[in-house]
């Protein structure tokens, strides 16, 4: 099965069911979308790109981009979806190994778009969508005057259809190689987890960048007939109204996303219950959290661990194992990944490739495989060599595994901390600081140190009102860790840098302290 068969089928057996609804802009069934991406297709192909080329979008969350992922299915021209928060310079970087032969830029984001397009020579097609934009090509001009008829291209589930770019936390992103096949899997990976009846309906949250055209985008949803509703960008204010208003069954929205929506005032007017699957990543889920997020949405919360490289797919942490009080084995388990995705395998290694003891304490760092996993990164050998080890990708996560399978991440190997020689895992001094109810976020880093190498720094924002002091965070910690654990200072500041998919960029954070 192809990207393109899902909307070509649905086409036959859904044909007037809603496909795609844009609050305030078009809504189209699913016949229409299968005719209106044939026409994309022919009108890419008419421009002279062939399939292989690179076609990137670069706009904010629109129903265009349902338009660019089948077209591109349907064309065999790979899609090259861009972080549109990243600076001008970091786009051009990233663009300059992509060379994509055309863009499609959202009129909103064309101030922007002009710097990187004037340093990208690739790029011989500019075409404007979304308002007024005075670039050579307009794209419901293209879409109007195209055949409407199906293209005729060859294309095989191995043949590449996206570049995903990866999260860019330590540097320019890579572009993951994303497969027919790849995203097939990925969808029926997260269709598993998931009570799905026909004709439902998906609220995109997520930006359409991050793996764009698998789960996070094309939700398994859409595989029986249901629509997608598509807001410009994640508003906790107007979320409940959506799930209302369009009796949303299905949604994919991060811990610190649900926290907003839960938290806001006159909550409990909404009805929510329409919410049959919340899909969830990039961190772990407090337990007030989910308890006051069920108490809100309903018991429909779906953790998952994944990455770019695998389409999102990884582990699972199903809901009869979400537990936000019991035993102190269960309640453990909130903050693991769960276990393995139905089609993934997933294993825990030593530095010398052997799995780890189910013992929960002994780190080893996660790998996977399995049909979602990408086969390399885009034009970059050295990089896939490094990252692979055979069938198995190395995803740079440091996990434990307790006896009863639970996989649990205790940091990044890039952010793990080395202080007097020992090695401390920042996570677990995060969730040590979390636990003080005066504490909203907490990232930890290691600063230089004459002495120990690294010294353990904590950056908190505090909730709002709260005044609890630097000391007090400290001390707080100092009862929590063993000694060399602890952080030996605390930062205060009102927010932390955040990725598009919720995580913290440390990075960043290092950046700004003069840290390499």
């Amino acid at each position: 099965m192809l990207i393109s068969d899902v909307v070509r089928r649905n086409a036959r057996y859904f044909g007037d069911m809603q496909a795609v609804v844009v609050p305030d802009g078009p809504t189209r069934t699913w016949r229409e979308l299968d005719q209106r991406t044939d026409r994309l297709a022919n009108a890419l192909l008419s421009l002279g790109l062939a399939a292989g080329d690179r076609l990137a979008m670069y706009a904010p969350n629109c129903g265009e981009y349902i338009d660019f992922f089948f077209a591109c299915a349907k064309s065999g021209v790979i899609g090259a979806a861009l972080n549109t928060r990243l600076a001008p310079h970091e786009t051009s970087a990233y663009l300059s190994y992509v060379e994509p032969t055309a863009a499609l830029v959202h009129a909103d984001l064309l101030p922007v778009a002009r710097t990187w397009l004037a340093e990208v020579p690739s790029v011989r097609h500019a075409i404007g969508f979304g308002g007024d934009h005075g670039l050579a090509f307009d794209l419901e001009t293209l879409i109007g005057a195209a055949s409407a008829t199906a293209p005729v291209v060859q294309i095989a589930p191995d043949d590449v259809y996206m570049l995903g770019a990866t999260s860019g936390t330590t540097g320019i992103p890579k572009a993951a190689i994303l497969t027919h096949g790849n995203a097939i899997a990925a969808i029926v990976n997260w269709a598993m987890e998931m009570v799905i009846a026909e004709g439902g309906t998906a609220l995109q949250n997520i930006p359409y960048f991050f793996n764009p055209g698998g789960p996070s985008g094309l939700h398994p949803v859409l595989l029986k007939g249901g629509r997608t509703v598509i807001p410009p960008a994640f508003d906790p204010m107007e979320f409940p109204k959506l799930v209302e208003e369009y009796g949303v069954t299905h949604t994919i929205i991060v811990p610190t996303m649900v926290q907003m929506v839960v938290s806001q005032p006159g909550i409990e007017s909404y009805d929510l219950s329409s919410l049959l699957g919340v899909m969830s990543g990039g961190s772990p889920f407090p337990a007030p959290v989910l308890k006051r997020a069920r108490e809100v949405m309903g018991d429909v919360f779906n953790p998952t661990y994944g990455m770019a490289e695998s389409y999102s797919c990884g582990t699972a942490l199903r809901p009869q194992n979400l537990f936000t009080e019991g035993t102190e084995q269960q309640m453990r388990q909130l903050g693991s990944i769960g276990k393995p995705h139905t089609l993934m395998n997933v294993r825990v290694v030593d530095g010398e490739g052997n799995d780890v003891p189910h013992d929960g304490e002994t780190s080893g760092e996660i790998l996977v495989s399995g049909p979602s996993v990408s086969p390399g990164y885009y034009r970059m050998p050295e990089e896939t060599e490094r990252s692979r080890e055979g069938d198995w990708f190395h995803t740079g996560d440091v996990a434990v595994v307790d006896s009863e399978g639970f996989i649990t991440i205790v940091d990044r190997l890039k952010d793990m901390i080395i202080t007097g020689g020992i090695n401390v895992f920042s996570i677990e001094v995060e969730r040590a600081l979390e636990q003080h109810p005066d504490v909203a976020m907490v990232a930890v880093i290691g600063l230089p140190h004459p002495q120990w190498g690294e010294a353990i720094h904590a950056v908190v924002v505090r909730r709002e009102g709260a005044t609890v002091t630097e000391e007090e965070l400290m001390a707080f910690a100092a009862e929590r860790l063993t000694s060399y654990k602890k952080p030996r200072s605390v930062e205060l500041v009102d927010s932390l840098p955040m990725g598009a998919t919720g995580k913290v960029l440390k990075k960043e954070l290092r950046a700004e302290r003069g840290i390499a």
